[in-house]
Parts: structure tokens; C-alpha cells; sequence
């Protein structure tokens, strides 16, 4: 009993700390706005709260804002205290302030809120006096009783309300959490295929400037198909985070959602297969992604290889060395070169080995913050990133339109044109004069790239 008086007098105290602070707003002349949260009990506030009133208080001041509602920002008053986390700040105000509709539409808020009956936020004259609307807040335990009644007549136990509290607040912060990761996968996915098709002067390949070995897609085919295939890339994320099974069996899930994204992305370029390779390869990458952080609370390299390696299992066993119909380019290249014409599905087996033994690396050391305002030495490291997977990429597409001698040939002069620019020249009219594309070594670069971002900005998950 004693400890319960104890409690109850440093939240008092701290509550009358609060009524002094507005008291001096509205001394100034102002009005003012609060935020809080309903916790019965004590404390009232911990980790798992607190972190929910940071995401409603930065909901709350977007929808301020979106309402033309003008607060003083810069004279804030953001603390945790012994009656909870709490935020004050002052209004500003004009001749057209009007403080019942600014009640009316903080009620709103409040209302459309998932954790509605938890939150406060509360308007105050510049006499420091509530503005009410007159309507009681329903009971957050049972919602059939006001909230004031169910205290008053002691309906529910403290402890019975703060467990379901901690129950729907972890379960909301969960969703926050998962939609924010998802989202920003799908950002640096989106980002990396934008950034690959904006190399300037690639050998073969479709940029800004021309087609390369092309004749049926330019620059802004890339950008339709990279537009129709973002949505799908959602759908891989989110498989990943809820997949529980055996990641040996996941790769025709996967592929189901690839197959969707390909029929799209085919509409949007007029038939025109500008990322079949990537699909196949985002949709392993972003699944392995998704479901490493998901599960372990941030990205790893050992962990995303392992997770690859396991989806790709016997891949090329499965699906290009028992084939007898060669009716794909990739099957046809594999019966001809054996391992070496096994594109793709080899990197996936190996975990992606190519992008960790050359661009990954080299990006983690090049791609500083200060990098991305400079477009000229962007675009440089770019196409070092791609000559370096060109050096040693067995592509299959490189096989597909030519032969193993001019495979040879490309890696050895991609090699040389990293530190040799009439050798890059050479390779240019090569790729050009031979109709080369280096189209898979593109495919990894992107993915190096999705790599590079999820590594350098897991700040944001």
C-alpha cells in the first residue's frame, strides 16, 4: 500500500509539472496542444510504450500538417516523465484560429487511430482552459462503458487492461515494423534496376545514350518494365517475412509470383524481355532479404548466401541437366557449355558468388554518402562495379549470342579496361560489331546494388 501511495505521489507531482509548463504557454498568450497516452497502472511508461508514442506522435504531427494546423515546433516540449510519455507544444494562431474545429479534427485522429481509446491528444486555450467536445472516450478494456464509468465503479484490473495494452501495442508496432521494412526493400530494389539502366556508355547494353547490341528495346522500355515489375517486388518481401517452411521448397512460390511479374512486365514493354533474368533473381534476393532481417533483426551476408544456397539446391541438376527438350536460351546454352553456359541458376546455387567476389566489395568501399551528389564519379563506379562482374561472369547471354572464345575475350578485356580506357574502347566496338550483350552481368549488378543499399541504409528498418 505504501509503494502504491508512493507511485501514486510521483505521478501527481509530475502531472501538476505538466499543468505548470501549459500554464506558462498560456501566460505568453497562446494556445496550446498535448499528446499522451491512457496507461492505467504504474509505471506508465516503458520501452515498448514509449516507442508507440514515438510513431503516434509522428503520425499526429503529419496529420497537423496536412491540416494547416501551425504549431511551434521549435519550442517543443518532448519528455517521459512519471505519468508517461508526454509532448506539449504551442499553436500558432491567427485571426481565423479556431480551437473547437482544431478539437474536432485532433478527435478525428484520435478516432480513426487502431489504438484510439490509448491516445490523448488535448487542445488548450490561452487561458490554459480545456477545450472539450463534450464526448466521453468508450472503455479501452470492454468499449461497451465510458471510460471514466468502468474506472469509477473498478469494472477491470489494472492489470487485466496493461496486458491487453502491451498485447495490441506490440502486435501494432509489429505491423508498423513490418510495413516499413517491406517498403524500404522495395525502395532499393526499385532503385537498383533505375540506377543500372542509367549507366551511361555500357558495352552492348541498353542506356540513355543508345541500345547497345539492341534493336528492340531502348531507355524507356527498361523504364516501363521497371515500372510494371515494382509491385510484384512486395509480393517477394512479403512472402519472405511470413514463409516458416523448408527453404528448398519456397523457389515455386517464388516463381509464381515471378511468372505474374514477367507476364506484366511483357505487356508494358509490347513483348519486349528486358528482365526475365532479374525477376528470377530479385525474387530469390528479395525473399532471402526480407526473411533474414524479418527473423533476425538486421542483414548479413554468410546469412543471405546460406539462404540462397539453400532455395537454389541442385538447380541446375533439376532443371537444365535433365533436360532433354532444349526450348530456352538457357537450356540450349547449358547443353552446349555444360557448367559454364549454366547462368543464373549456377550463381544461385553458389550463393551469388560472383557479386561477393567483385562488385559487392568494391561498392562497400567506393559508394560513400558524399558519392550520390557527384554524377560523374557515380556513374564511374557503376561501370567499374559492372566491368568487374564482367571480368569473370560466365554470361549466358554472352554464350546465347556468341561463343565461348568471345566470352573468353570479354572477361579478359573487361579485366584490362578497368584501369585501360582504349581497352574499354576495344570492348565497346566489340560488343557492338559482334551484336554482344552482357545482359546477365547487368542482372547481377542490379542485385549487387539491392545488395549494397539493404547493407548501407538497414538504418531505416
Amino acid at each position: 500500500m505504501k509503494q502504491d501511495q508512493y507511485h501514486l505521489s510521483k505521478v501527481l507531482n509530475a502531472r501538476e509539472n505538466r499543468f505548470q509548463l501549459r500554464n506558462t504557454i498560456a501566460k505568453s498568450g497562446f494556445n496550446s496542444l498535448s499528446l499522451t497516452l491512457n496507461i492505467p497502472g504504474y509505471p506508465k511508461s516503458n520501452e515498448l510504450l514509449s516507442n508507440l508514442f514515438t510513431q503516434i506522435l509522428d503520425d499526429l504531427l503529419i496529420y497537423l500538417q496536412a491540416n494547416r494546423i501551425v504549431i511551434e515546433n521549435k519550442k517543443e516540449i518532448l519528455r517521459v516523465d512519471e505519468a508517461g510519455d508526454f509532448y506539449l507544444v504551442k499553436l500558432k494562431q491567427n485571426k481565423q484560429t479556431d480551437l473547437q474545429k482544431i478539437k474536432q479534427l485532433t478527435e478525428y485522429f484520435e478516432e480513426k487511430h487502431k489504438l484510439s481509446r490509448l491516445i490523448d491528444v488535448d487542445i488548450f486555450n490561452k487561458y490554459g482552459t480545456p477545450v472539450s467536445s463534450g464526448k466521453e472516450k468508450p472503455c479501452y478494456f470492454c468499449g461497451e462503458f465510458s471510460a471514466v464509468s468502468c474506472m469509477r465503479n473498478k469494472r477491470h484490473s489494472h492489470t487485466e487492461i496493461r496486458a491487453k495494452i502491451f498485447k495490441e501495442t506490440s502486435l501494432f508496432l509489429k505491423k508498423i515494423s513490418k510495413e516499413k521494412l517491406i517498403r524500404n526493400i522495395c525502395d532499393f530494389a526499385q532503385r537498383a534496376l533505375l540506377y543500372e539502366i542509367s549507366i551511361s556508355n555500357k558495352p552492348g547494353l541498353v542506356c540513355f545514350e543508345g541500345s547497345g547490341a539492341h534493336t528492340d528495346m531502348n531507355f524507356f522500355t527498361f523504364l516501363n518494365s521497371t515500372s510494371a515489375l515494382t509491385p510484384y517486388f512486395k509480393e517477394f518481401c512479403e512472402l519472405g517475412y511470413m514463409y516458416q517452411g523448408e527453404l528448398n521448397k519456397v523457389l515455386p512460390k517464388i516463381r509464381e509470383i515471378g511468372l505474374r511479374a514477367e507476364k506484366t512486365m511483357l505487356l508494358a514493354t509490347k513483348q519486349v524481355n528486358t528482365h526475365k533474368g532479374v525477376v528470377f533473381l530479385f525474387g530469390i534476393s528479395l525473399f532471402s532479404i526480407t526473411k533474414i532481417i524479418s527473423e533476425n533483426g538486421s542483414f548479413s551476408d554468410s546469412e543471405f548466401q546460406k539462404t540462397v544456397k539453400k532455395i537454389g539446391k541442385d538447380l541446375v541438376k533439376n532443371e537444365l541437366q535433365h533436360t532433354n527438350d532444349s526450348k530456352t536460351h538457357g537450356e540450349k546454352v547449358f547443353h552446349t557449355y555444360g557448367k559454364k553456359g549454366a547462368g543464373i541458376r549456377f550463381e544461385i546455387e553458389r550463393g551469388l558468388s560472383t557479386i561477393f567476389q567483385t562488385s559487392l566489395p568494391y561498392f562497400s568501399d567506393q559508394l560513400k554518402p558524399e558519392i550520390y551528389v557527384n554524377q560523374t564519379k557515380l556513374q564511374q563506379i557503376l561501370l567499374q562495379g559492372l566491368l568487374k562482374i564482367m571480368s569473370i561472369n560466365n554470361d549466358s547471354n554472352i554464350l546465347y549470342r556468341g561463343d565461348l572464345e568471345m566470352l573468353n575475350y570479354i572477361q579478359k578485356t573487361a579485366k584490362i579496361s578497368l584501369t585501360d580506357p582504349k581497352a574499354y574502347k576495344q570492348l565497346k566496338n566489340y560488343c557492338t560489331n559482334n551484336n554482344i550483350s552482357p545482359g546477365g552481368s547487368a542482372d547481377l549488378l542490379a542485385v549487387s546494388l539491392l545488395l549494397h543499399f539493404t547493407k548501407t541504409e538497414n538504418h531505416e528498418f
